[in-house]
């Protein structure tokens, strides 16, 4: 008897998890509809990629977490954003705080796993460079032997350049340092000749540097750091609606559909470009998203080679180099698979 009611406890919990699973699974977007925002999670050592001017809310981070609250909501207008640090992300996805985590976050895959969240997409690459605190006549990294460089702790920055000294036995002195702000101090306080992390970083600190004494940005690379955007660990098929909601505006690209001309494809039999669109909804209604919000999102700003020129290229105040930010077909790293 005893068995027999174990059995039937058992089956029931089953059951009643499994029905769980399937409300849940039935409108993955449940949670974001009734609070009538997109959370986004942004990293507060780069300011410079979610700030307010006096026309509101700016930057890569601001207009990606747009691009989801146009497919989930039909308004781009509807975010909110919060400050996360790296340690906290899982906690903070899985808990429900943020919805997706932006910033500029490269985890390595043991905090992936550790901290139980997915990867949705490669969103953009920096570039781990270096930065000197006087103009130097170097003719090359070997001019630098020996030199203390400041690093942040246990970052992926710091691996790639304790690879990089070993493979050119440059003789780095490591100062490995607990937050970029300390990083930055340091430079500042000349405890360190040389300082790498992100170009985005580098360029900021050192446009701020040289209104107190002469600085420069070298040449060299050390890696490329993909960026990326993460969820929660619990909701594979959230991560897959969100990681097309990415790949369509890198597919606007591919196709070349931009601000200017994407009233031109308002009439287009291709069926790709028809999913893609919204003018055959049916995909987009399967992944529980608004069928035309490429087309709206589009209007407003642009394609995804545009949002990048806009927010860290030449029309930025980063300027950085957007070779690396073409699709492969371009010379550069970032892909995207069609819509069918």
């Amino acid at each position: 008897m005893v068995n027999k009611m174990n059995t039937k406890l058992i089956f029931f919990t089953i059951f009643f998890a499994s029905m769980t699973c399937l409300a849940w699974g039935s409108d993955n977007f449940a949670r974001i509809r009734d609070k009538q925002y997109v959370s986004c999670g942004i990293n507060p050592d780069y300011p410079q990629l979610a700030y307010k001017d006096d026309d509101g809310l700016k930057g890569m981070d601001v207009e990606i977490c747009k691009a989801f609250a146009a497919a989930i909501l039909d308004d781009a207008e509807k975010i909110k954003l919060f400050n996360v640090p790296t340690s906290k992300i899982g906690q903070a996805l899985n808990s429900g705080k943020i919805d997706i985590m932006l910033g500029h976050t490269l985890l390595t895959p043991s905090q992936e796993i550790t901290q139980q969240v997915l990867l949705i997409d490669t969103i953009y690459f920096d570039r781990q460079i270096f930065a000197a605190r006087t103009i130097t006549q170097a003719s090359s990294m070997r001019d630098f032997t020996e030199a203390k460089v400041c690093v942040l702790r246990n970052s992926p920055s710091a691996v790639f350049l304790k690879a990089y000294n070993l493979k050119y036995a440059l003789g780095f002195k490591l100062l490995e340092m607990p937050d970029l702000e300390a990083a930055k101090q340091a430079f500042y306080l000349n405890r360190c000749d040389l300082i790498s992390g992100s170009e985005i970083f580098i360029t900021e600190l050192v446009n701020n540097f040289r209104a107190k004494q002469p600085a420069e940005i070298l040449p060299e690379d050390i890696a490329y750091l993909p960026i990326k955007a993460y969820s929660a660990g619990n909701n594979p098929e959230l991560n897959t609606s969100f990681r097309w909601i990415i790949n369509a505006l890198k597919l606007a690209q591919a196709e070349n559909i931009n601000m200017q001309n994407i009233d031109t494809f308002t009439a287009t039999k291709d069926p790709v470009l028809q999913n893609l669109l919204g003018i055959n909804p049916n995909t987009w209604q399967i992944l529980g998203l608004v069928p035309d919000w490429v087309t709206n999102y589009i209007k407003a700003y642009g394609n995804y080679q545009q949002i990048l020129e806009r927010n860290l290229g030449s029309s930025s105040k980063l300027n950085l180099d957007m070779k690396p930010n073409n699709l492969l077909e371009d010379g550069g790293f970032l892909t995207y698979q069609s819509f069918i």
